[in-house]
């Protein structure tokens, strides 16, 4: 079997999920605590390299976000690399969907 082929196994993916998943008798029988104090960051600090500010004013773009997600884009054989005003208005306004206060 080829990793490719491998990856779309679906026996193999329910037998992880079956051997890892959190039982309901297994969380019971055990005194299951969260410790906050202990929990991991939220986020990934790179302390070896320099940060990149990003714009701060995503312009908007006029679209229904539902028309967005909808809209299909015509298939092109060239890469485009986004610019980084496309990946800061990416950001700024998925944080409305993802935004938590950390």
């Amino acid at each position: 079997m080829t990793p490719a082929s491998a990856n779309r196994d679906i026996t193999r993916t329910w037998t992880y999920h079956n051997a890892t998943k959190h039982w309901e008798w297994s969380i019971r029988a055990s005194p299951h605590y969260l410790d906050w104090s202990n929990q991991p960051m939220p986020l990934k600090i790179y302390t070896t390299i320099e940060a990149i500010p990003l714009p701060r004013d995503a312009e908007q773009t006029g679209i229904a976000a539902l028309s967005a997600i909808a809209a299909s884009s015509a298939a092109t054989d060239i890469e485009r690399i986004p610019r980084l005003e496309d990946l800061a208005r990416v950001l700024y306004f998925s944080a409305g969907i993802t935004k938590r206060k950390i």
